[in-house]
């Protein structure tokens, strides 16, 4: 697990990440031409939760249809479905993972148009692709940096491709928001930091642990839970907030804790507070990460944890950052 320092090193990298590489983007999405076939991306190791972010992106701000899928599961089933001119968009933090060269190989094989979302230019899953966009983040592959540097550049690029395409108005507005996000996550570090280690003492506590997201926040429990989880500390599962419905919330019990990951300007917040609202009843805890114009589900929280109020695309990165630095809490002698 990462220690509490590299973490807090985040909001720079991401800076750098947009500050340069939005730029670049916007150049190398002018010259893809996106054709009539879905767009597919593929996941690699660590990061497949930021693929699936990405889906949601590029179909609600571009209004593209989008294929996410893991390395593996493309190479099976996926690659059936390119045609020349698809695009094809594999994310390695790293780029040394063979399965994705073997993507890359493949998609070329189709006509298909490869390109890589990574932080080394230089690499051989760069050099095999038709265009880079790079991430400025260090570290492993699995670094708290490398999937906030990965979701803000999935944010960005299909925020660029809504505004060429005029698909949607709100692209202005949240691009002047990933700006500012960096700012925004050193000040929730500084403020929350007590906040953190507090949630982190409870969690450890806690018999059985569910990370519940909707919309963007949904692929970021499922990474948070996997960090949370990596230390053996203790045991998290991430799940969409419709699956959570489906079994665990049926068969909560008592010391069971459901956190839930939100925000007030979530697409489909109103399923978030119906769901929430069945927790007590139940003799669960829930626990809530969102913002405090989320009035209704922080009311139903027994502990709440408030960040700024962000747009979904905003919110859904600072908490993936926040959720960040809580792994290091629960695996830290602090957190004790």
């Amino acid at each position: 697990m990462e220690t509490r320092a590299r973490i807090l090193e985040t909001p720079r990298l991401l800076r750098e990440t947009l500050e340069k590489g939005v730029r670049e983007y916007e150049a190398l999405i002018r010259q893809v031409r996106w054709g009539e076939a879905p767009i597919s991306i593929c996941g690699c190791g660590a990061s497949l939760p930021m693929g699936i972010a990405g889906a949601y992106l590029f179909e609600w701000l571009a209004g593209r249809p989008v294929l996410a899928r893991s390395a593996k599961v493309f190479e099976a089933y996926t690659l059936y479905t390119l045609r020349p001119r698809s695009v094809v968009l594999v994310i390695s933090a790293s780029a040394e993972d063979p399965d994705a060269l073997e993507i890359v190989r493949i998609a070329r094989s189709r006509g298909a148009i490869p390109l890589a979302l990574t932080r080394h230019a230089g690499s051989p899953l760069a050099k095999a692709c038709e265009g880079v966009f790079l991430t400025r983040d260090e570290g492993t592959e699995d670094s708290a940096a490398a999937a906030v540097c990965q979701l803000a550049a999935l944010s960005s690029m299909a925020l660029i491709s809504a505004r060429l395409l005029k698909h949607s108005r709100e692209s202005l507005q949240f691009e002047d928001e990933l700006k500012g996000l960096p700012e925004q996550i050193e000040w929730s570090f500084a403020q929350l930091s007590d906040a953190l280690r507090s949630l982190a003492k409870e969690l450890r506590a806690a018999d059985r642990f569910w990370l519940v997201g909707g919309g963007l926040y949904h692929p970021v429990v499922v990474r948070s839970a996997g960090r949370l989880s990596a230390s053996g500390e203790l045991h998290a599962q991430g799940i969409e907030l419709s699956e959570f419905c489906l079994d665990p919330l049926l068969n909560l019990r008592r010391a069971d804790v459901a956190m839930f990951v939100s925000g007030s300007r979530l697409r489909i917040k109103r399923e978030v507070h119906r769901t929430a609202a069945q927790i007590k009843p139940k003799g669960a805890r829930l626990i809530t990460l969102t913002d405090s114009n989320d009035r209704e589900l922080v009311d139903r929280s027994e502990m709440a944890i408030l960040a700024p109020s962000l747009s979904e695309v905003g919110g859904s990165i600072l908490a993936l950052a926040l959720l960040e630095l809580l792994a290091a809490r629960v695996t830290s002698k602090a957190a004790a």
